[in-house]
């Protein structure tokens, strides 16, 4: 049997269209999903300790803000992961920056 493999016409090229700082933006919104869990259990906990029911409210509220973060943050793991899959034609950046453009609508 022979090995019939069909090249892909445009293979020649890279497909890789990551931006220049997609690596330091991903470690960043990492770090802010950090951050932001740190000021989410301390505002849950001076809240409860203190009595305030807004600092606890706007502790969990702060639950949104790491969500919406942690979508952006996955859709940058996802795109990098992905660069070199050849099912992605156009590249993964799209599916990086499309979270980061819809994640603000999730902290109304």
């Amino acid at each position: 049997m022979e090995d019939h493999h069909v090249k892909a016409p445009l293979a020649d090229h890279s497909h890789i269209f990551l931006g220049a700082g997609h690596a330091q933006n991903e470690r960043r919104t990492w770090a802010a999903i950090s951050l932001t869990l740190v000021m989410m259990v301390a505002e849950i906990a001076g809240g409860t300790l203190f009595g305030s029911l807004a600092v606890v409210a706007d502790g969990f509220h702060m639950a949104t803000h790491a969500l919406a973060l942690l979508i952006a943050a996955l859709a940058y793991t996802y795109a990098r992961r992905h660069a070199n899959d050849l099912r992605f034609v156009f590249g993964t950046e799209s599916s990086a920056i499309s979270p980061d453009l819809r994640a603000p609508l999730s902290l109304r």
